[in-house]
């Protein structure tokens, strides 16, 4: 038996495979067609973790007026809201950020509290002095 003749080099295809022009990028989907790229992380849910974390340092100004915590509260809020469908990523952030802030704004309120109504405490606009033994 004889071996068959080799096929004529003008029916082979280039080694290895070249891409075709005209189509989109590998990861990329074609334009209106939903992608399988992963869902892009939602800011505010970023930023409402950071503020609250940040709210948690231990500054005379923080804890009273407690304005991170504040900030870190409202923007977990949103951040729930746009990670509600899972088109966006940090669900989790977003609930963390939102359980810190409200956690600080609680202890600042009654930190608030205790020091004006404590007879421990004496105010003179914004300074106080306590005397807890």
């Amino acid at each position: 038996m004889s071996t068959p003749p080799p096929p004529p080099p003008g029916n082979q295809p280039p080694f290895p495979p070249q891409p075709q022009y005209g189509g989109p990028p590998p990861g990329y989907a074609p334009y209106g067609q939903p992608s399988n790229s992963p869902a892009r992380m939602s800011g505010m849910a970023v930023a409402g973790f950071v503020l609250s974390v940040v709210g948690a340092i231990p500054c005379f100004w923080f804890w009273f007026l407690q304005i991170p915590g504040y900030l870190g509260t409202i923007f977990s809020i949103i951040g729930l809201k746009q990670t509600k469908n899972g088109e966006r990523r940090g669900r989790g952030l977003a609930i963390a950020g939102l359980v810190i802030g409200v956690i600080l704004i609680l202890i600042a309120i009654g930190l608030t509290i205790f020091v004006y109504t404590s007879d421990d405490c004496i105010v003179d606009g914004a300074s106080f002095e306590c005397n807890i033994d």
